[in-house]
C-alpha cells in the first residue's frame, strides 16, 4: 500500500487548484500587458464597437419612423378615398 505524505497531498491540491487560479487571473479584465500599442488597439475597438451599437439603435429608430410614416400615409390615402366618395354622392344627387 502507497503512503500518501503532506508534499504528495499539497502537490495535488495545486495540481487540481492551478487550472482555477490561471483561468480566473485571465478572467478578470485586467490588461495581461502594458503594452500601449495593445492598450491603444484595445480602446479603439471599444470605440468602434459602441459607434456599431448607436449605428444600429439609429437604424432600428429609422425603421420604426419610416413604419409610423407608411401608416400615416394609409391613414391619408384612406380618408381621400372616403373624400372623393363622398364628392360623387353628393354630386349624384
Amino acid at each position: 500500500m502507497k503512503t500518501f505524505t503532506y508534499k504528495n497531498l499539497l502537490a495535488g491540491i495545486a495540481i487540481l487548484f492551478f487550472p482555477l487560479m490561471m483561468g480566473c487571473s485571465l478572467l478578470s479584465g485586467g490588461n495581461p500587458t502594458n503594452d500601449p500599442q495593445i492598450s491603444a488597439q484595445q480602446e479603439e475597438i471599444r470605440a468602434l464597437e459602441l459607434e456599431v451599437r448607436e449605428a444600429e439603435r439609429f437604424a432600428e429608430e429609422a425603421k420604426q419612423r419610416e413604419k409610423a410614416a407608411k401608416n400615416r400615409l394609409k391613414a391619408a390615402e384612406h380618408e381621400l378615398k372616403a373624400l372623393q366618395e363622398q364628392v360623387k354622392r353628393r354630386n349624384s344627387y
